[in-house]
């Protein structure tokens, strides 16, 4: 429901006796805002908010709309928890493991944009890491904080892999460590970090988490509980007008990559124009594809709560899937 109205005159008769300069004249209601937060800098697997900003499909639904970069998926939890921010982007697992940590249940989960984790081991062609024993031996370039948020020891044991016989290396540049052969796999983003390796040196195929048996539900649309339930109009408007800017990103990529650069002009254009085209596989998993943008799946969100709370160390048994998740808001598929 569009949140606006017009006003009519009581009577047709009265129109007839009233002046242009004496009607009565009812304004519009003032636009829903909306300050958005992303997950990460704005990419191209962002493009439909881009669009459905550029092409007023916010403003449509009644909303005015904001649209921040983000620095992860922590920050951006935080902010819609405290109230700074209305809707944010943020990985669906990493609110599961937020939640459990510090038993809060005032969030949820409405729309999931990235549902096929990306994560990955990228290495160098030549590298020989084929199959994930090949890990073995090896030596691994990783953020501090990737051991234990991130999934590779969850790849690791379902893999067979032992993680004593690799060889650990903690920085912060861990792609600049892959380039100069200071190390000979990362754990990052098949779409666009892998991409971004191979612009410098060729690589071998990403070697997908999801293609292994852990797949943990990635960027997802979160909101405040309270915040959702005094705006629910808010929501579904806006959640259509990103549904019907997705449709236009896949009909014509090429058009929503301009509208993207007009927001975003400090980006490298050719590699948005890359992760628009090559990001929409990472959309659905093998329960939702062919369903409509956005929804998930109730037993991936059980199997993501169950690997975060085996694999990341977080208290068990606090977080449920219809705590972290609602489809209640989700626009009809075509």
């Amino acid at each position: 429901m569009k949140n606006f109205w017009k006003g009519g005159l009581l009577a047709a008769a009265v129109v007839g006796t009233l002046s242009a300069a004496t009607l009565p004249v009812f304004a519009q209601a003032a636009p829903t805002h909306i300050d958005v937060r992303l997950a990460f800098i704005a990419g191209g697997i962002d493009a439909p908010f881009f669009v459905a900003l550029g092409k007023g499909y916010f403003a449509d639904e009644g909303l005015d709309v904001s649209i921040a970069d983000g620095d992860g998926s922590t920050g951006t939890i935080q902010a819609v928890g405290n109230g700074s921010i209305q809707l944010g982007n943020a990985g669906l697992g990493a609110l599961v493991q937020a939640s459990a940590q510090a038993k809060f249940d005032n969030i949820t989960a409405v729309f999931g944009l990235v549902q096929k984790d990306p994560t990955s081991i990228i290495s160098l062609k030549g590298s020989g890491i084929a199959s994930p024993k090949d890990l073995e031996g090896k030596r691994f370039a990783t953020e501090a904080g990737n051991l234990s948020d991130g999934m590779i020891g969850a790849f690791a044991e379902v893999n067979g892999v032992d993680m004593d016989k690799i060889e650990l290396i903690i920085t912060d540049n861990y792609k600049q460590a892959l380039l100069s052969g200071d190390a000979d796999f990362i754990n990052a983003w098949a779409n666009p970090d892998g991409d971004q390796i191979a612009d410098f040196k060729e690589i071998e195929p990403p070697m997908l988490f999801a293609d292994h048996g852990i797949n943990v539900l990635g960027s997802s649309v979160i909101v405040r509980k309270d915040w959702l339930a005094a705006h629910e109009d808010a929501v579904r408007g806006y959640l259509r007008a990103l549904t019907k800017a997705h449709d236009d990103v896949l009909a014509d990529p090429k058009a929503a990559l301009e509208i993207f650069m007009q927001y975003r002009p400090d980006a490298n254009k050719e590699a948005i124009a890359r992760e628009i085209d090559v990001m929409e596989k990472y959309r659905h998993t093998q329960r939702t594809e062919g369903q409509a943008f956005g929804l998930i799946a109730p037993e991936d969100v059980q199997q993501s709560i169950d690997l975060v709370e085996k694999y990341s160390e977080v208290p068990t048994g606090f977080v449920t899937a219809d705590m972290v998740y609602t489809n209640a808001y989700q626009p009809a598929a075509k």
